[in-house]
């Protein structure tokens, strides 16, 4: 006698899976916005390794703390998602829009506040594009029916909020004389400020603070244009960069 075999029911991997209608365009729309986070993750990932720039892996820091600040919130609500919505896992408040929230305030307040590689125009057409965009998509999530109006406008809030709250924080990391003065903080920081401990531990990493000063794109163009140079030259360029910004 054969013994019959058993397959366990199979799982979709909800990380990436998105309900949406068939017959409406934009349910199809809103299931391709949904999966914008994922794509930023991935670009986070990308710029972290290609680029080593500080302020990028600070945002990066940022946006993971988000997403932990995301799950204790939506824990501590237990509130569910609409009836007719398939998926499982609490609603309060909508992750993405948490997450493009955080994104699209925190990158606006560094293109206005911290970057000196844009124009006027090109800087107030990229917040202005990114803060549209991050709005779509938080709509979207209503649209597919994953969350209540509620819970996407507060995870708007609570991104937003937190993007500001860290900004300012990174703001102070850079200016604050904690350590490096004989105080209390000194057998943390090994003698240095604050953020050159930051930036000495970056530099294990080849981590770099070039974005806030240059346009890197046309700084990196410049330096392969005039081509094999050395570091006088270098030097040279990045000055130049400085003073036409």
């Amino acid at each position: 006698m054969t013994k019959e075999h058993f397959e366990p029911p199979l799982a979709s991997l909800s990380f990436s899976h998105v309900y949406y209608n068939p017959d409406d365009p934009v349910s199809l729309l809103c299931a391709w916005l949904a999966l914008l986070p994922q794509a930023l993750g991935v670009s986070y990932a990308t710029l972290v390794i290609a680029q080593r720039e500080i302020e990028v892996l600070l945002m990066f820091a940022g946006q993971l703390s988000c997403e932990a600040l995301n799950w204790a919130l939506k824990r501590y609500f237990k509130q569910g998602r609409p009836k007719q919505m398939y998926g499982n896992g609490y609603g309060m408040p909508s992750s993405h829009a948490q997450f493009m929230a955080f994104f699209a305030v925190y990158f606006s307040l560094w293109i206005h506040r911290r970057s000196k590689g844009f124009s006027p125009v090109v800087r107030w057409a990229l917040s202005g594009g990114i803060l549209a965009v991050s709005a779509t998509v938080a709509l979207s999530r209503i649209y597919l029916s994953y969350h209540t109006a509620g819970q996407v406008a507060c995870g708007y809030f609570v991104g937003a909020l937190f993007a500001v709250v860290w900004f300012l924080a990174t703001a102070w990391m850079r200016v604050t004389d904690l350590g490096g003065k004989g105080g209390m903080f000194d057998w943390i920081t090994g003698g240095r400020r604050l953020w050159e401990l930051v930036m000495w531990i970056g530099g294990l990493g080849y981590v770099k603070d070039l974005c806030t000063e240059v346009d890197i794109v046309r700084w990196e163009w410049e330096v392969w244009r005039r081509g094999s140079l050395g570091v006088t030259e270098g030097a040279k360029i990045l000055q130049e960069e400085k003073k036409r910004i």
